[in-house]
């Protein structure tokens, strides 16, 4: 009696016409079998197959899925059998009867996680629109790949989880009536997007081989380390001594540093997304060949350099995101990080079953912070104070810049919010946008540039209003 294994290998014995593989002469109409046993992948009346299983491809790679070590990882040990009827089960049932739905034209009753793959992407919305269509034949092709579909199976049937950071403690956003910033020379400090507080351990529903400690965004500050040091924000040492040099540009005078949110992909260059994609390959296990074409495009990323517009290639040596020391190399070097991501999170490379980019960003930002928006967190600077190594350590940022909490925008329902940053800065971006920036080189001007601006009383209506008073 053969084995499944035996069935789907590469020996000689057994025959493929087209997509079906079968044992030479085991047909079932060879021995006189019924067109309903023809049809059906049957079993034994006891254990194991019968030899004259005519076994579709796209079964066979969904039993490889089932049993991958990715369903290992997460407890499951099936035996042969078991791994079929997992197989049929996940797909809806329908491949190995009559009546199943053949490769190649999976539409939209076919199955993921007990889903179909209309269910999947639309939910219960009664009518589609081309477009739409056109996204499920697109998804159905992708998921023909095993480590795609073992993917797509684990985020049909899991969500993302976080679990509580061990010793990290955090102080409650206090609320600051708008007021407070009259009188005031407000600097923008940019800020990424991503959460404070939380080890993700999971992401839609594929576990990570290391929690991911989330650490950013604009609730640093709130870190109670940082509250005790009097450190504000922590970046790369060129780029945080660059915004201090900003925030000490006005001497002894009232400064307030106020976090203005970055792009939700700002994230990319600090530590969370990429180590968020790297520690899910352990479980996804993409083929060699994949994970070597990737590297391969990393060695060969361009870095711009935005003010000489010089390129240069600086990850000509990366050992590889297979590598024991991707850690050690991504740790320290956000370009690398940034490479990563950028590359990682290409369609092609989702098509091989690598992690999916929105799904990690979306467990690494908070949902509450908006880009753009500035205030949600503000501190007074301490003119005359260097940089300082916080003893919070953070893995993407080694140097602080010093300052003292005070809190966010207060709007009248009594909740800490941000505000659009022109309302902060009213006279900066009159100023750009009468010089013919658009506001996305505005952004990029209150991200990189050196900027401040007294807020007087005539800004203080429109931000009042704004914030419900």
């Amino acid at each position: 009696m053969p084995t499944l294994a035996d069935l789907f290998s590469l020996d000689p014995n057994v025959e493929r016409l087209g997509l079906v593989p079968r044992l030479r002469g085991s047909l079932a109409s060879d021995y006189g079998l019924g067109r309903e046993m023809q049809n059906s992948v049957m079993f034994e009346g006891k254990k194991g197959f019968m030899p004259d299983v005519i076994a579709p491809k796209i079964l066979y790679d969904f039993i490889r899925a089932v049993k991958a070590p990715g369903r290992a990882a997460r407890g499951e040990a099936l035996d042969e059998e078991e791994a079929l009827n997992t197989a049929l089960n996940m797909f809806g049932g329908g491949l190995a009867t009559s009546g199943g739905t053949p490769l190649g034209s999976l539409g939209m009753g076919a199955r993921v996680g007990g889903k179909t793959i209309r269910e999947l992407l639309y939910g219960d919305k009664p009518n589609l629109t081309p477009a739409e269509k056109s996204a499920i034949t697109r998804f159905e092709k992708e998921i023909q790949n095993p480590t795609a579909f073992e993917r797509e199976v684990m985020r049909a049937t899991g969500k993302t989880q976080i679990q509580p950071t061990p010793n990290m403690v955090m102080i409650n956003e206090i609320g600051k009536h708008p007021s407070y910033l009259v009188d005031k020379i407000i600097v923008p400090v940019s800020s990424d997007l991503s959460s404070s507080g939380g080890a993700v351990s999971q992401i839609a529903g594929v576990p990570l081989n290391k929690n991911v400690v989330r650490q950013g965004g604009f609730h640093y500050m709130l870190q109670k380390p940082n509250i005790e040091e009097q450190v504000a924000f922590a970046s790369e040492p060129s780029a945080a001594s660059s915004k201090l040099a900003n925030l000490n540009l006005y001497g002894d005078k009232d400064v307030i540093g106020v976090s203005l949110g970055m792009s939700p992909s700002g994230t990319n260059f600090s530590h969370h997304v990429a180590q968020g994609m790297v520690r899910q390959l352990g479980t996804l296990k993409p083929r060699p060949e994949a994970i070597q074409k990737l590297n391969v495009e990393i060695q060969n990323y361009p870095v711009i350099n935005q003010e000489t517009k010089k390129v240069t290639y600086p990850f000509r040596d990366f050992a590889g995101v297979d590598s024991p020391n991707i850690e050690e190399q991504m740790k320290g070097n956000g370009e690398l990080r940034k490479a990563i991501v950028e590359v990682m999170g290409k369609a092609e490379y989702r098509k091989e079953g690598f992690p999916r980019y929105e799904d990690t960003l979306a467990a690494m930002n908070n949902p509450e912070f908006r880009q753009g928006e500035a205030g949600r967190a503000m501190f007074s600077a301490i003119p005359g104070r260097g940089l300082v190594d916080p003893s919070f350590q953070h893995e993407s940022y080694s140097k602080g810049i010093p300052g003292i909490y005070q809190g966010g925008l207060l709007n009248s329902q009594g909740q800490v919010v941000g505000a659009p940053v022109q309302l902060l800065m009213p006279k900066t971006y009159e100023r750009m946008t009468k010089a013919g920036k658009t506001p996305h080189g505005i952004a990029r001007s209150m991200q990189v540039a050196h900027h401040g601006e007294k807020f007087t009383e005539e800004a203080l209506d429109p931000l009042m209003t704004f914030l419900g008073y």
